[in-house]
């Protein structure tokens, strides 16, 4: 860890390789950084459940001698982001290019750190949440936008009734209006998350809607009790963030979906089949 750099950044830094109790400790601090001057040591660890021990721990790995040292730091340096530099994170912008092998390293070690990290009770009871939905909203803005379209794709081949937000041409008010407290949301905020996403989950849970947040490691926001959090590691040696944990995370729930679903999804798949075959090569018909 480079000396000088905020706590907040040196969490983000490093919030992909800490284990489960040091990353409670991170989430409490990502959402509010000022914690760490209000509290001392011991008040600060039993707030989130954890030993002195592992607080220790969480400190000596952000490359703090100690919670004290940390503490002072944070006092001296303040609680925001810093600007990116942007020719010292990717110098292959001037000129030189990444190498293969160093992307091939970065994806692996995105995809072992994103399911190492996962609780399978918690991605379970995801997958039970989207089964028995009455309606399943998928959401994703910008950048997420590309990752929403995949898992709707996915989803609406195994089960019925699946909204996406937004969609071209309408009026995202006027479709969001149709949501009840019988109905799930896979909302998408990995890497730059908009106000509009806010918005959506924000009203998903005034609905009483659950929400299944899938995010990165910096995601601060919070849906609603009964909801939950999926965190990704996103992180890349080039000027794009990777979605490929992402990719593969989604896939995973609407494949263990598909298979809680059971009989439903053969069923399914077989009337879209028997569509197929009757209206011949779809892509091949003229559209007036």
């Amino acid at each position: 860890m480079a000396p000088g750099k905020p706590l907040l950044q040196r969490i983000l830094d490093a919030y992909g390789d800490m284990p489960r109790g040091e990353r409670r400790l991170a989430d409490l601090l990502l959402a509010n950084a000022a914690a760490i001057v209000e509290r001392n040591a011991t008040e600060l660890a039993a707030s989130v459940g954890i030993s002195k021990a592992t607080a220790a721990r969480f400190f000596r790995r952000l490359d703090y001698p100690s919670f004290r040292a940390a503490q002072a730091d944070v006092r001296g340096q303040g609680f925001g982001h810093p600007p990116l530099d942007y020719s010292e994170r990717f110098p292959h912008l001037g000129g030189r290019r990444p190498e293969l092998s160093q992307h091939l390293e970065s994806e692996t070690a995105n995809l072992i750190k994103t399911i190492e990290q996962q609780r399978p009770d918690e991605l379970a009871r995801a997958v039970r949440l989207m089964a028995r939905a009455e309606k399943l909203w998928v959401v994703g803005f910008g950048d997420n936008y590309p990752l929403a379209h995949l898992a709707r794709a996915q989803l609406i081949k195994i089960r019925s009734d699946i909204r996406m937000l937004p969609i071209g041409g309408f009026s995202m008010p006027e479709e969001f209006a149709s949501i009840t407290a019988n109905d799930v949301m896979l909302a998408l905020g990995v890497g730059r998350r908009t106000r509009a996403l806010r918005y959506v989950v924000t009203g998903a849970t005034q609905a009483g809607a659950r929400v299944i947040y899938l995010t990165d490691s910096s995601g601060l926001d919070r849906p609603g009790d009964g909801s939950m959090v999926l965190r990704c590691r996103n992180t890349s040696p080039t000027l794009f963030d990777s979605p490929t944990a992402a990719v593969s995370l989604i896939h995973y729930l609407c494949s263990t979906l598909a298979a809680l679903l059971g009989e439903s999804t053969i069923s399914r798949l077989r009337r879209i089949d028997d569509i197929h075959h009757s209206w011949g090569v779809v892509d091949e018909l003229p559209v007036n």
